[in-house]
């Protein structure tokens, strides 16, 4: 257990020290609380996706089944355009496309569930920095995120329903 923080202290040392730089520059400047979380949490998030074990890996999967199913794509591609023209809001179209992607090529659902609970956790920051209307469009986001998440839960299980033999299940075999 120890020598596995020592690892991850040394594997994010770089990113660490930007991280203190940023947070000095971030207090010398008197900025708003809320842009200094604004800052500090896109910070943290883009370090989690530069990582080379979640972005990297995640595209190269992610790409490699996008090139292998073109179809998906196409119907994604069609799908985009239809909600475009049926004029649904910006908001509707990501989400509904990250839906509908995520149950074509079968990805972790969990990535969407990260977004869940990344909105969730910018809501009390947002309601302390006194921006109530940002707070609870986050809630609202986080809301958006979770029905997908057990959606593709729902999906998976269906399709896969090995994958989730309970423990007892075997007992009795």
């Amino acid at each position: 257990m120890f020598k596995k923080a020592i690892h991850f202290l040394k594997s994010y040392l770089l990113e660490g020290i930007l991280l203190l730089i940023v947070v000095g520059f971030l207090f010398v400047q008197h900025l708003e609380v809320a842009n200094i979380v604004e800052i500090l949490v896109s910070y943290i998030l883009l370090v989690l996706l530069i990582n080379d074990t979640f972005l990297v890996k995640g595209l190269k999967k992610g790409m490699g089944d996008i090139k292998k199913e073109r179809w998906y794509w196409l119907l994604i591609l069609i799908f985009v355009a239809l909600l475009a023209i049926w004029q649904f809001s910006l908001e509707s179209i990501i989400f509904l496309t990250l839906f509908v992607s995520f149950a074509l090529y079968s990805w972790d659902s969990r990535i969407v569930a990260t977004g869940a609970l990344i909105s969730l956790a910018s809501c009390p920051i947002l309601l302390i920095a006194k921006k109530d209307a940002y707070a609870e469009q986050m809630a609202v986001y986080a809301y958006y995120f979770l029905v997908i998440t057990v959606i593709l839960q729902i999906i998976e299980y269906k399709r896969h329903p090995e994958l989730f033999k309970d423990d007892q299940d075997e007992e009795k075999v």
